[in-house]
């Protein structure tokens, strides 16, 4: 489509086969006068028409024009006349789903009900429609399905009397392209070696339009968060490390910035940089990403990137494309929920997009170690779904005991296949994506425990509730030993924001098991293997820059530190000769420092240090009737 930001045509040269007439005008033998760029001719303008092209080439395919993308040679905009003056190429083809950032207009996906009646009558307006007739209109079907059709309806971008500036996220972009100087390819080629394997969301031409150096032909948004992402892996490089590296934050700030000026006139790009956005790292603000993840999921579906585009009318890139960014949204959207605390904007009825594949994803002179990842972020998809499943039984306020017991029942079959199914983790050899992989396997499997003892609560067993409460220390032991297995490959492998959060609630469930354990042996155990998590996470952040870290040490070092003091003042398990003369003859002992009645947990461990509540954390009937998640 044309491009605003060209110089404007107010008059079409003359017979121009550059610039070629609509079919209406062609048909009449009247001159086709543009003087609105991205807008019909002034003939079709006058009768409300939309401007129509015949099809004199073949080959040509539609695909995603949403800034990220590169164009199609046919679609190329900014072409010089004889002259030298820029001018603005007319389509040959019908016009792409998903317009530019500059376009006036955009198309949205129409509710089902709304669709098939819509269907039913373009249906039968295009049986009496004479062939020189307006073929156009608003509505566009992609898929003929008479029980299930897909349309899309042309709508304006943004509000009326408000149309945004040009080129969202200009300044910001120069600001970041300056900080870099000549190293900008080098920050791009970390993008492309250690985040796009192992989280694929960009399609094949626009990986190799940033690739080859083009990255202004991207949308400056979707640039300025490719910059931001990459940067914290500067020290990876051999050439970048002997620079000074440049602030994280300030690059986020600038690439967070630029992202929220392009949702004045979104597009598939924004989309694309939202979700890396959210995966970054650091990640600082909680609530920033809840909104923005909020703002993605709901740009994502009036798109329509919630449905299969496998047989819709659009190219194979395209749907590829849209396959990739909906199992970015749903990603974010699964994981920031059970990591912020806020219930998933998606419900598992609502999208019918199936899981991309390998070929999909890698190209063939894709690397071992590249297909390694991809496998991964296919895994973690899977692994998506599940957590879909999972999220509605966490946030229902109304679980009825037995039902729940028998969907946690289920749910541990199905995360029982799903682990057969998942790559060998080693610390050596190392394969690349599997760490984070993993990690998010084992809070799957601590959170189902969790259910589990939901479960036992609200039975009332107390009993059952001892074996459950044990079942999730196990869990959560299995995630801090995972933890204590890595070494420099694993701290330098991929990890998305959400780790962070992970690896603070697996501490905190730790701790209440501490707490709540019998056997004091049990315990000394437990707060070992917390001092070692804690003190093996601190040296990662300082030697490897794992910035995975900062939010458990942040809130969870000085909880383990008063527990470890608290510990040492409890005197040493007892031999059974010991125990049973204590037990019969003498009674002054005092009790364990954990077991007196006058131990507030409060005093060791500030609940205001965490986003979810105290109640929902520790899980008691009597503070929380219904159970919330973390």
């Amino acid at each position: 489509m044309a491009n605003s930001a060209s110089a404007t045509i107010r008059n079409r040269p003359y017979r121009s086969h550059r610039v070629p007439a609509c079919t209406r005008c062609r048909a009449r033998k009247i001159r086709c006068q543009i003087d609105i760029p991205n807008e019909s001719c002034l003939f079709c303008r006058e009768r409300r028409l939309k401007c129509q092209y015949v099809e004199t080439q073949t080959g040509s395919t539609v695909g995603v024009e949403d800034g990220g993308l590169k164009q199609s040679k046919r679609a190329r905009v900014n072409s010089n006349n004889e002259n030298g003056d820029t001018i603005i190429a007319r389509p040959l083809s019908a016009p792409t789903l998903q317009q530019p950032s500059s376009s006036s207009s955009a198309s949205i996906m129409l509710a089902p009900h709304v669709a098939e009646d819509v269907d039913i009558l373009e249906r039968h307006i295009s049986r009496h429609r004479p062939p020189e007739g307006d073929g156009s209109g608003p509505y566009r079907t992609l898929f003929n399905d008479s029980a299930n059709p897909i349309v899309y309806l042309s709508v304006p971008r943004y509000r009326a009397g408000l149309q945004p500036e040009l080129g969202a996220g200009k300044e910001q972009l120069e600001v970041v392209e300056q900080i870099l100087g000549p190293f900008k390819q080098e920050v791009v080629d970390l993008y492309f070696t250690h985040i796009h394997p192992n989280f694929p969301i960009l399609d094949e031409d626009t990986c190799s339009t940033i690739g080859k150096g083009s990255i202004e032909r991207v949308s400056r948004a979707l640039a300025c968060v490719i910059y931001a992402i990459a940067a914290p892996h500067w020290r990876k490089s051999e050439t970048l490390k002997l620079h000074p590296k440049p602030d994280a934050y300030y690059m986020w700030n600038k690439g967070i910035s630029s992202l929220l000026e392009d949702f004045l006139s979104p597009s598939l790009a924004t989309v694309a940089a939202s979700i890396l956005d959210q995966i970054g790292r650091p990640s600082t603000s909680i609530v920033g990403n809840i909104l923005l993840n909020g703002r993605t999921v709901s740009l994502a579906q009036i798109f329509g990137l919630n449905r299969d585009p496998t047989k819709w009318a659009v190219s194979e890139n395209e749907k590829c494309t849209r396959i990739r960014l909906w199992w970015g949204v749903l990603i974010n959207d699964y994981w920031s929920s059970i990591s912020y605390g806020a219930p998933p904007h998606v419900a598992k009825g609502f999208y019918d997009v199936p899981i991309p594949t390998l070929d999909t994803l890698v190209s063939a002179k894709s690397t071992i170690d590249q297909k390694q990842a991809s496998t991964c972020f296919i895994h973690l998809c899977a692994l998506t779904e599940l957590l879909g499943d999972i999220l509605p039984l966490v946030f229902n306020v109304r679980n009825d005991p037995d039902q729940l017991e028998r969907s946690v029942k289920r749910l541990r079959g199905v995360m029982n296949d799903k682990e057969s199914k998942l790559p060998e983790w080693l610390p050596l050899p190392y394969r690349q994506g599997s760490s984070n992989l993993w990690l998010c396997f084992l809070s799957i499997r601590l959170l189902l425990c969790r259910l589990a003892l939901r479960v036992a609560i609200l039975k009332g067993d107390h009993d059952l509730q001892s074996v459950r409460l044990g079942e999730l220390s196990v869990s959560s032991a299995a995630v801090l030993d995972f933890v204590l297995f890595f070494g420099q490959s694993q701290f330098n492998d991929f990890w998305f924001a959400y780790a962070g959060h992970m690896l603070v609630q697996a501490t905190m469930v730790s701790l209440r098991c501490t707490v709540e354990a019998k056997d004091l042996k049990d315990r000394h155990v437990s707060i070992a293997r917390l001092e070692r998590v804690m003190a093996h996470i601190q040296s990662a952040r300082d030697d490897y820059d794992w910035d995975i870290a900062n939010l458990c040490l942040e809130r969870c070092s000085s909880s383990v530190s008063k527990m470890a003091s608290l510990a040492d003042q409890e005197p040493p398990a007892p031999t059974e000769l010991v125990e049973s003369t204590v037990t019969t003859i003498d009674e002054s002992v005092p009790a364990p420092a954990l077991d007196d009645p006058s131990f507030l947990l409060s005093d060791m461990l500030d609940a205001n240090q965490f986003d979810f509540s105290w109640e929902a954390l520790w899980d008691t009937p009597s503070g929380l009737p219904n159970f919330c998640a973390e």
